[in-house]
């Protein structure tokens, strides 16, 4: 049985607008709907990685978030305006070992307004700029000292890693699918699983960026631009904190300190002498060998 898609997707214009459609609901911040309408399209492709869809977005989270808001709050350069978050995989990647596990890798950016006036820019003018290409302050991190884990999402970005269908060549698959006795004139079944997994993998990564940006907040409520490169669908947006994060300085613990001060008590007549003898003599401060080596070629 033919999936409506199959015979959709053979415009590229049907399967582009697809994508902008989800796409379109990640800027609007509709994360929800866009996840909800991919995994009912997937369920009903009955493919192999259907089943991990369901529970996928359950699995994935973000680890090690307060610890990067504390290298931020303590940060002691210019303010920090904007996080960037930027989610990928390696470009030459090795497949000989067949149960290994590919973690996307987590980058992150931490930016001021040296190059870009993030501070003063709201959320639609952040997102139109970080849509553009090759901007000036792109990776122009400040040197603070801190990480991300992604977790949950290993499995499935390995499953899509391995696909064998990533691509589909309109203009030459016709005589390929048809020499292999598959339907020249419909779009193959697993080209479609591995679209729309890849754009939901997409939606669970930013679902997880939203989930922890607006849950536990950043210092000063700083805009967080979360983007993909080389995953195949690479969706990027801008979440903004709903509450300041506020660091609070460890109490300093309780000093008892006793002053003691070297106080001669001195009768109403004594003599001049007498206060001398009983004055406390400090002693001579103890050198090191340097100093011991300097002191004695000056008394010499």
């Amino acid at each position: 049985m033919t999936h409506p898609l199959q015979a959709a997707w053979q415009d590229e214009a049907a399967e582009r607008a697809y994508l902008n459609e989800i796409e379109a609901l990640l800027h609007a911040g509709e994360l929800e709907k866009a996840h909800d309408r991919l995994l009912a399209d997937i369920q009903s492709l009955e493919t192999p990685l259907a089943g991990q869809c369901a529970s996928l977005s359950r699995r994935v989270e973000i680890d090690g978030w307060e610890e990067m808001v504390e290298a931020i709050a303590a940060f002691e350069g210019e303010p920090i305006t904007a996080l960037h978050m930027m989610l990928s995989n390696p470009k030459d990647l090795a497949f000989e070992d067949r149960d290994e596990v590919f973690e996307p890798e987590l980058e992150l950016a931490f930016y001021t307004d040296a190059l870009f006036a993030f501070s003063d820019s709201g959320r639609e003018a952040l997102l139109t700029e970080s849509l553009l290409p090759d901007r000036p302050w792109y990776g122009e991190s400040e040197d603070i000292e801190a990480y991300l884990d992604l977790i949950g999402l290993g499995n499935f970005n390995t499953a899509l890693l391995r696909h064998k269908r990533q691509y589909h060549f309109r203009d030459e698959q016709h005589e390929l699918d048809k020499a292999n006795g598959l339907d020249p004139d419909i779009v193959p079944l697993p080209y479609i699983e591995f679209m729309l997994c890849a754009m939901l993998r997409g939606v669970v990564w930013h679902r997880a960026v939203k989930s922890v940006v607006e849950t536990e907040g950043l210092p000063g409520n700083i805009p967080v631009i979360a983007g993909m490169f080389n995953m195949k669908v690479d969706f990027t947006s801008v979440y903004v904190p709903t509450k300041s994060k506020v660091i609070e300085a460890a109490p300093m613990a309780d000093l008892n300190i006793t002053i003691k001060r070297n106080v001669i008590d001195i009768p109403e007549e004594v003599s001049g002498s007498a206060i001398r003898q009983n004055t406390v003599q400090e002693p001579e401060p103890k050198r090191g060998l340097l100093g011991k080596l300097f002191g004695r070629s000056k008394a010499a």
